[in-house]
């Protein structure tokens, strides 16, 4: 039986139908996989304290230290002590001989000696005469010229002692002792040199309390008043140590525009030496209720600052308020985000809002 034209095209189109009712759909483009982040590209938000401070520069020197000098010529006989050396209140650091001193002493005592005699001979003829007067046997004029005699003479007496003492004291500085307790930072002459009056022997520094006389920019230095706290290091040294203002300059320096401000540093332990080069922040304000982050990670901090966070392995912004922040540290302290969620710090290039992330695997996994 023939077909006609109509039923073959009608045939034609069921068997295109379902040779394409056969095929597959085409296959969907696959998703972009997690990107993963490195452990320098985040840190977990905490909350810590952090303090606005205003930066300064200065050196370590001794709140009290004396220069000892010679009170009297003559010959370094002995010499005790060496730089670097501690030494007590008192202590003997050196001797002077001066034969002079010693034989003008003497001459004093011998002539003191003398005329401790010529008093007492003085007032036993006053006695005497005193006797004789009450009976009549001599004349008022007579008594007051032996009451003279014995003033004079005790008055000679009291210079006589003054002498003496003054060349006592004057031999007694022949013995250098230490002004102050401390550490000899200096010794400028040996055993066997000639000494002059007011020659410089010895330095001696006390290094249990410090100061830094620190320089601080115009703007900062105006905002400081005597107690606030400071936080310093020192070249060469590990770890962070304390100090408090101890007076301000009111006056800035003409040349630089800067502030001093004199910093008093303890230091019972003599850890930190006299001529270390300091480098700190006198503490303005202080916080330790809210997040820290590393200032790079806020973003937009003059308009509406904002960070990213990792929210369930995505990427999410979160606005931020800044409360304070630290240009010492490089650190802000910031509201609108709460300790333990995970912060980005650094510009992830190619990233966006709502990209996925992989975060880096725990130590120890």
């Amino acid at each position: 039986m023939k077909l006609s034209l109509q039923s073959l095209i009608a045939a034609v189109a069921a068997v295109l139908l379902l040779a394409g009712c056969g095929q597959h759909e085409p296959a969907k483009p696959a998703a972009t996989p997690p990107r993963q982040l490195d452990a320098s590209d985040i840190v977990e938000a905490s909350a810590q304290p952090l303090a606005q401070t205003a930066p300064f520069t200065g050196t370590l020197k001794p709140l009290n230290e004396a220069l000892v000098a010679a009170r009297v010529e003559g010959t370094l006989a002995e010499v005790n002590v060496r730089a670097g050396q501690p030494v007590r209140l008192g202590q003997v650091l050196a001797v002077i001989a001066n034969e002079a001193l010693r034989q003008t002493v003497a001459e004093q005592e011998a002539q003191l000696t003398n005329q401790e005699a010529r008093l007492k001979l003085a007032r036993v003829k006053l006695d005497r005469q005193r006797e004789l007067f009450t009976k009549g046997f001599i004349s008022k004029l007579a008594l007051d010229e032996l009451e003279s005699d014995f003033a004079v003479q005790a008055g000679s007496l009291r210079v006589q002692q003054a002498q003496l003492k003054r060349a006592r004291e004057d031999l007694s500085d022949t013995v250098v002792k230490a002004p102050i307790a401390g550490v000899v930072f200096e010794r400028a002459k040996n055993p066997g040199e000639r000494i002059a009056r007011n020659e410089k022997l010895f330095g001696v520094a006390d290094l249990s309390e410090l100061e830094i006389a620190a320089s601080l920019p115009s703007r900062e230095g105006a905002a400081l008043s005597p107690g606030m706290r400071a936080r310093f290091t020192v070249e060469g040294m590990p770890g962070e140590f304390s100090a408090n203002v101890a007076r301000i300059n009111p006056v800035a320096s003409q040349s630089t525009r800067t502030f001093e401000a004199y910093l008093r540093v303890s230091n019972p332990d003599g850890r930190l030496k006299a001529g270390q080069f300091a480098r700190g922040g006198v503490v303005l304000h202080e916080v330790d209720d809210f997040v820290v982050l590393p200032a790079g990670a806020v973003r937009e901090r003059e308009k509406s600052p904002w960070v990213l966070v990792v929210k369930n392995g995505r990427l999410s912004r979160a606005p931020v308020k800044v409360e304070l922040e630290s240009e010492t540290d490089r650190r802000v302290a910031v509201s609108g985000i709460v300790p333990g969620q995970t912060v980005v710090t650094t510009e992830l290039i190619g990233m966006k809002e709502g990209d996925a992330v992989k975060l880096p695997l725990a130590k120890g996994n």
